[in-house]
Parts: structure tokens; sequence; C-alpha cells
């Protein structure tokens, strides 16, 4: 999780730390296409830019680790 360890944010890095645990690279790849997940966001407190850099730099840290 190198990628997110860098995010200097507390709840998109939370948020980033728990897609990158409970996701697949396919699913968070799904998701980065698609619009912001709204109950997520509710949920984790976090705004629609929030959104998408915790689920690219989750992206990001599997394609990393899957190189």
């Amino acid at each position: 999780m190198q990628m997110i360890d860098q995010l200097r944010d507390g709840k998109t890095k939370a948020f980033a730390k728990h897609c990158f645990e409970s996701s697949t690279p396919e699913a968070l790849n799904a998701a980065a296409e698609g619009p912001a997940d709204q109950a997520q966001m509710e949920h984790w407190g976090i705004t629609e830019g929030q959104w998408e850099e915790a689920v690219a730099t989750a992206l990001a840290d599997h394609k990393a680790q899957s190189s």
C-alpha cells in the first residue's frame, strides 16, 4: 500500500485502505469508470473528489503489487 500511505487526508487514506483490502482490482476499475458511490461517500464522510482519489490510489496499489 505504498501509494495509499502517501495520501495526506486521513479520511481519504482510510477509505483507500478499505477499498484496497475489500475490493478486487476489477471491481475498483469498474468503480473508477463509473460515478462516485453516494452511499459510500456518506458512510465515510468524504467528498466525490476524495472518493475518486481513494479508488484510483487503491487501484494503483493493486497494479503495483501485481507487477
